[in-house]
């Protein structure tokens, strides 16, 4: 499908308000399809990395969370108010390295496999390698994935696997080897808001990106260009305006690298194989790079000093300005907007850059001035991005205060579901389409509207509103709706329809609702009247007598529509 091309999309409100089974062709076209979107008004931002000093009210709070969770709730947002932006990020920005292990729950769960050594409810990663159970293995630890990220506390955390996954990526179905990739995972975990350079060091040496990109078979006498290649132009340099790294350097790189290999025979003892370095397999002649890097030589060396090669080429890689600039438009790009202007650039990419050099490539100073900065609150700013599959579908999910799995058998079908539903509008957790990521990160000029065409918006309204109406589908015939009623009681007056509908927009849209939906929406809380005693009397009625089925359904039957039409709203596609 072609994706639509949304003329000022994030300005855009939805005029679509059926109750009916939809049709989305009528979606589709709200969106200008004659207009490309841009971030045009981002262009005129100019303010920058300084602390933001504004009054922080509940929109701020709500989206600071919305980029660095995958859904809130209203608690989240009342634990913080009243703190300051250096007390809330004090929260966020923590990794916990205690993550656990993924598990076998796939062994009664209807998919007629039976694992030999792993016993339901055990962990899979310790295992050996099973070449016919391997496939079951990885999808336990995608669905793993996806149940810590439901059950995890309000941090960073998980956001940061996704955007390291995304930046410097593997694909578990092409490694096909579990414990490989579940090693991958806490690496990126480990490092997650750690030294970048530490980061590094570790990919380049690891066996499941040593097989994604060919390194283990990178040896004197041919020596593979493929992660050479990619360690400048993806992962350290990238493609930005100061990138000067020639073809030779490429080729010298690859030199470099030769010797760093796997053993496969491990794969049948440790269950996944090792990495380490083969003297025998090194180019030990001397590599010259460019101007770029300075003309720096590296002294080809013999022995086990040839591993030593590759310290030398990081701190060349490292000591270039680019690189720090590289990782600091990486950050945001993901955490901020997908363009970058040239004030941007200016005010906010170049002094991210001397704070990581400063800090000798340790992230966390610069993320933490970046989410802190007045730039990341401009008000142009906040709602400018497209929700990803999994900020929708998580999203909801945790917003809405959804069951969790409560079972190794429940985990498979609860989250296979989300897994595969989640795959259908793009994002395939554990496997992007290729080395440089999932493409709405970096694909110019569509970026993050690359998420929005015709068969995703579609899925997407069909999946808020399944979960409206009469659950979300997770598998043998169960499906789980949302407790509307429990939700609406989170809100801090939910007997008032205007405060309701603002509160229940904030959670769940990227940008504030305008009276005219406000009022729409209220409509259908009191039941096409004028007066807001409508929908005040009906819910402190039934809640002066919640068993009382005859009232409940009165409230139900509003929300149910209201909800529809808020979830099915363009700005619900924006955080």
């Amino acid at each position: 499908m072609e994706p639509i091309r949304c003329g000022q999309y994030r300005h855009l409100a939805a005029k679509y308000r059926k109750v009916a089974p939809p049709d989305f062709e009528v979606i589709r076209q709200q969106f200008d399809a004659n207009t490309d979107y841009s971030n045009a008004r981002l262009q005129f931002v100019t303010t920058g990395l300084e602390p933001f000093s504004g009054q922080l009210t509940d929109r701020h709070i709500a989206h600071l969370l919305k980029r660095t969770l995958f859904g809130m709730k209203m608690e989240d947002i009342r634990r913080h108010r009243g703190r300051s932006i250096d007390a809330i990020l004090n929260e966020i920005l923590v990794v916990n390295q205690n993550i656990g292990t993924p598990i076998n729950n796939y062994n009664d769960a209807g998919e007629g496999v039976i694992d030999p050594v792993v016993p339901l409810g055990a962990s899979v990663v310790e295992a050996p390698f099973h070449q016919d159970i391997e496939g079951e293995r990885i999808i336990s630890m995608k669905t793993w994935l996806l149940g810590r990220i439901l059950s995890s506390t309000p941090t960073i955390q998980e956001k940061m696997l996704l955007f390291w996954w995304n930046f410097l990526p593997i694909k578990l179905w092409d490694v096909f080897v579990a414990k490989s990739g579940y090693r991958y995972i806490k690496m990126l975990y480990r490092n997650s808001l750690g030294n970048f350079k530490t980061l590094i060091k570790e990919l380049t040496m690891d066996p499941a990106m040593l097989v994604f990109l060919s390194g283990a078979f990178n040896n004197k006498d041919t020596p593979d260009e493929n992660y050479a290649r990619e360690i400048q132009e993806l992962f350290c340099i990238g493609k930005g305006p100061g990138a000067g790294y020639k073809e030779s350097d490429v080729q010298a790189t690859a030199r470099v690298l030769t010797g760093w290999t796997v053993d496969w025979n491990s794969i049948h003892t440790a269950g996944a194989p090792v990495s380490y370095f083969n003297p025998e397999m090194h180019h030990t002649g001397n590599k010259q790079f460019s101007a770029f890097y300075g003309n720096r030589l590296i002294t080809g060396k013999t022995g086990a000093a040839g591993a030593g090669e590759l310290d030398e080429l990081l701190d060349m890689i490292f000591g270039t300005a680019e690189c720090a600039k590289h990782i600091s438009r990486k950050l945001y790009a993901f955490f901020v907007a997908t363009e970058i202007s040239e004030n941007a650039e200016a005010n906010v990419i170049a002094p991210m850059a001397n704070l990581i050099r400063q800090n000798n490539y340790n992230i966390l100073p610069a993320l933490r001035a970046l989410l802190g900065s007045a730039h990341f609150f401009h008000p142009e700013v906040m709602g400018a991005m497209i929700k990803t599959p999994i900020d929708h579908t998580i999203g909801l999910w945790r917003t809405f205060e959804m069951p969790r799995a409560a079972s190794a058998s429940a985990e498979r079908s609860f989250y296979s579901s989300m897994l595969w539903q989640m795959s259908g509008i793009g994002l395939e957790i554990g496997d992007p389409p290729n080395v440089a990521g999932w493409t709405p990160y970096y694909q110019v000029p569509m970026y993050d509207k690359l998420w929005i065409n015709t068969d995703s918006i579609t899925k997407r309204a069909l999946t808020s509103d399944s979960m409206v109406y009469w659950g979300f589908w997770i598998g043998n015939g169960v499906e789980i709706p949302a407790d509307l009623i429990e939700y609406v009681k989170t809100f801090d007056t939910p007997e008032d329809p205007n405060a309701l509908v603002r509160q229940v927009a904030l959670l769940n849209m990227g940008i504030e609702l305008t009276d005219t939906q406000v009022d729409f929406i209220k409509k259908i809380l009191l039941n096409g009247q004028d007066q807001d005693y409508y929908w005040t009397g009906a819910w402190l009625t039934f809640m002066a007598e919640p068993g009382n089925q005859e009232k409940k359904n009165i409230v139900v039957n509003r929300l149910k529509p209201a909800f529809q039409v808020m979830l099915q709203l363009a700005e619900a596609q924006l955080m």
